[in-house]
Order: structure tokens, then sequence, then C-alpha cells
């Protein structure tokens, strides 16, 4: 079993105890060895995600707006590299091009690399320290403040570094999406991707159909604000007449 699946069921078996396991015990219920088990772990706790202590783990509380990257890089991932591989029908050589910090975005960088001459302007440390592998790329990080839970560059700094450029698309996604429009779970990330929307010639939104079952407290967007809304598959009945009623084009 690779590691990502085992990390997966871990977590899905923390979840069903309310946060908290001992190690022989998720060792028999998940068919895996207490050798490997603990490696997982204490990769899962220097990751933010777990806690260990004596003979067992527990779950770290989440924070209620934005979840730690590690977590929501595991969260619906299928549908996520599902979208991404969707969403590179969009790129062509040359183009300047927004990349905002999330985990979803993060899954799109291996299909940057077919294409020349690109220019990568990004709020995300998590998406500048993979485009360090691939040299057909210029990368252009913003400054401001780090939020270490996201990997994030925000702030006042952040958003007018991201004004001084003008790109072909805004690839971002968000937190939940919803009849009114598209929210985030945190204000400050939400201006800097309100300033890639409004500094670009075009917008897409990488968002899984299980957004529409999450909340977030800001208003990112209005479904009229992005040009192209790439998922694995459409949203319910409400959702999708918004999104035919703002002429934005589903792709999936």
């Amino acid at each position: 079993m690779k590691y990502i699946e085992r990390k997966k069921q871990i977590l899905a078996y923390l979840n069903s105890t309310n946060g908290v396991g001992d190690i022989a015990n998720m060792s028999k219920k998940l068919y895996v060895s207490r050798s490997t088990l603990r490696r997982d772990v204490i990769a899962l706790e220097e990751e933010g995600i777990v806690k260990r202590h004596h003979g067992g783990i527990s779950l770290i509380a989440p924070s209620s707006s934005e979840n730690s990257i590690s977590i929501r890089k595991m969260e619906n991932i299928e549908k996520k590299i599902a979208l991404t591989k969707r969403a590179r029908t969009l790129l062509q050589d040359n183009m300047v091009i927004f990349l905002d910090s999330s985990s979803t975005v993060s899954l799109f960088i291996p299909y940057l690399k077919p294409f020349s001459k690109l220019t990568v302007i990004t709020n995300g440390i998590n998406i500048a320290s993979r485009l360090n592998n691939y040299p057909n790329i210029k990368c252009y990080i913003c400054p401001g403040i780090l939020k270490s839970r996201s990997l994030s560059i925000i702030g006042e700094y952040a958003s007018s570094f991201i004004s001084n450029f003008r790109a072909d698309i805004a690839f971002l996604s968000s937190k939940a999406i919803t009849r009114q429009g598209i929210f985030e779970g945190d204000d400050s990330q939400a201006l800097c991707k309100q300033e890639m929307i409004k500094n670009s010639y075009k917008s897409v939104l990488l968002l899984d159909n299980s957004k529409e079952f999450k909340e977030g407290y800001f208003k990112l967007a209005d479904f009229a604000d992005f040009d192209v809304i790439v998922s694995n598959g459409e949203f319910g009945s409400e959702i999708m007449a918004e999104i035919d009623r703002s002429n934005c084009k589903l792709l999936f």
C-alpha cells in the first residue's frame, strides 16, 4: 500500500474514533505493521496533523477557518487530480499565470512541465518550491506575511505585488461554493485571490464538487467573476443554475 493511501486510512480511522487511537488497535484494524504505522504517524506529526502520546495518537484540532495544507492535500485527492488534469487544456506556451497557494492548485503543477517559457506569480511557498525544479518556468513569489498553516504569503505587500502584473490566466481554488457565490475561510487569503482575479484576462476556478457542502465566511467572488470553473462533475441544481445564469463555463 502506498504511503498516501495509508495516511488517508489513518485519518479516516481517527475521524471515526473521535480523533483518538492507539497504535496496537490501529495496526490490527488497518492491516499495517506497527513499525510502518509508527513511521507514518511520525510523518503526520511532523506535518502538524496529529500529536503522539504514550501508546497512541490524537488528531490536532484544525482551525475553524482554514485547515493545514497537509490535511487539505489529502481531502478528495482523486477528484482534485481529475480536475487539474482537465485544466491543463487551458494552458499554452509563453503564458503569464497567477497560481494561488491552495492544495488543489499545487496538484496542477506537474501539468505545467510540457509548456515552454511560462511565467508564474504565486503567493504559495509550496507552489514556488515545486516550481524550482522546472527550468522552463520563471517564478515570482509575493513578499508579505507568512501564514504557516497554509504555506501562504498574505497581507497588503502581497496584494500590492500582485497588482504589478497582468496575467493571461489566474488559476485559483476556494473553500466553498454556494448559490450566493464563491467563499473563502480566510479574509486575507481572499484579498490576495481577488487581486489575482482583478489583474488577469481570464480567471479559472479549480473546485471539486464536494465544496458545495463546505462553508466559508468571506465571499471571494461572484460566479460572473470567473470565466471557467473546472470540476470533476456537476454541482447541485441551484449552483448549476447560477453558473448558467452568469455565463461562466463549466469544464469537467
